[in-house]
């Protein structure tokens, strides 16, 4: 009986530490997906509104705002004000708002 009682126990922490593991993966992979969601949006407004000037990456970390790193050649540097306002427009509906990051790039 004592055998059974302990089987029975040993298979509940594997239950419970399956489901665990799943939970955890799951809200992982949706953090994910969220990510390379905001991207794509983030990179269609830009070549819709200015052709494929740029690749904007996009990052966000628990409790910061999203954070939109770009980088612009030294001929592009006229369009950085205008590539602000897509990516804020496009992210920017969070209370935290949008963190715009341009890096140099060489010239084409």
């Amino acid at each position: 009986m004592l055998t059974a009682a302990a089987l029975v126990v040993l298979v509940g922490w594997v239950v419970l530490l399956g489901a665990t593991l799943g939970f955890v993966v799951d809200r992982i992979e949706r953090r994910r997906m969220g990510r390379v969601a905001a991207q794509v949006q983030v990179t269609d407004a830009v070549h819709g509104a200015l052709g494929a000037i740029v690749a904007p990456t996009v990052a966000k970390h628990r409790g910061e705002p999203w954070t939109v790193t770009m980088g612009l050649a030294p001929q592009d540097l006229g369009s950085a004000g205008f590539l602000t306002e897509i990516a804020r427009e496009t992210l920017g509906r969070g209370p935290q708002g949008v963190r715009i990051v341009f890096v140099p790039r060489s010239g084409r």
